[in-house]
């Protein structure tokens, strides 16, 4: 059954809109479009094409400038008002997403001079630059769709075991001591050849960084015994949506699981809550080029 991600995203849209100023429930928000905290942001993003955080502070900066322009208040109730720190953080984001000041929407005498102001805006030229339409190109994604965003697949893996080393900490940071050690321990055993997966139990847009866990995984047998500075686990197996990509640069990842989200979405898939994982086909530590599959869990 084909899932419109747009229409169950709807009662979020409509909850934030009048609640986009009072503090968030991150898993009763995600409960509205009946998705679970771990997959809710990318999903978000991918049918938004803008993250959640970025989505509830052009709001607050809207209703902020709107505020500033009618009630003439001081830039510093304005700015706790709607959820900034100081006058300061307020004028950096204004600056930021408006290329304006917060005094210049104040001090307008009129909605003329507002309405202007707003064209003129750093925000107002992008506007109208995309025609002010928010559905225009892809449906689902704010990018541009790359050659291999389309080589979507769907493949089951089988259960089996594997030997792992947990490492916590930023996604793509403290990687080469740990996987040297796996794979000095595996070539002792004769298992350095066998497939390498990268499992992500975190999802980096609400778990802080220092807090994200990764396990360095290699498929063993059943039997397998490892030693102390090494772990075990079952991986379920199941079906993925797998999309496969030759990475020549450090951002080429994040942008690889953004347009495997867009088009699992596109396809109406539905994700399942087993971790997403980058399963390795061959990875150059000089040029740190690699052969990555990048799949993500769903229901069938």
């Amino acid at each position: 059954m084909r899932v419109d991600y747009k229409k169950r995203l709807t009662p979020v849209i409509r909850y934030l809109e009048k609640h986009f100023n009072q503090p968030l429930n991150l898993p009763e928000v995600a409960a509205l479009a009946n998705l679970s905290p771990y997959h809710f942001h990318r999903t978000f993003k991918a049918v938004q094409g803008e993250t959640l955080a970025d989505y509830i502070r052009r709001l607050r900066l809207a209703a902020a400038a709107d505020d500033l322009f009618k009630s003439k208040q001081p830039i510093l109730n304005i700015a706790l008002e709607y959820g900034f720190s100081s006058s300061q953080s307020l004028a950096k984001a204004f600056k930021q997403h408006y290329g304006v000041t917060p005094t210049e929407f104040r001090d307008c005498e009129n909605y003329q001079e507002f309405s202007k102001l707003a064209r003129n805006s750093k925000i107002g030229h992008t506007l109208r630059k995309n025609g002010n339409e928010g559905e225009s190109g892809d449906p689902y994604t704010g990018s541009e769709p790359t050659m291999w965003s389309k080589t979507m697949e769907i493949q089951k893996f089988e259960a089996t075991k594997l030997a792992y080393i947990r490492v916590t900490g930023p996604y793509g940071e403290g990687y080469q001591e740990p996987s040297s050690r796996l794979y000095q321990w595996a070539g002792m055993k004769g298992l350095a050849e066998n497939t390498c997966i990268f499992i992500f139990h975190d999802n980096p847009e609400i778990t802080p960084n220092d807090k994200c866990r990764t396990d360095i995984c290699l498929m063993v047998p059943e039997d397998t015994e490892v030693p102390g500075n090494i772990e075990l686990q079952d991986f379920p197996g199941g079906d993925y949506a797998v999309m496969r990509q030759k990475i020549t640069e450090p951002n080429q990842y994040s942008k690889a699981w953004d347009d495997l989200m867009s088009n699992v979405i596109n396809s109406g898939m539905e994700n399942d809550d087993r971790p997403c994982f980058e399963l390795y086909h061959s990875y150059d530590p000089v040029t740190q080029h690699s052969d990555v599959s990048f799949c993500t869990a769903i229901k069938q």
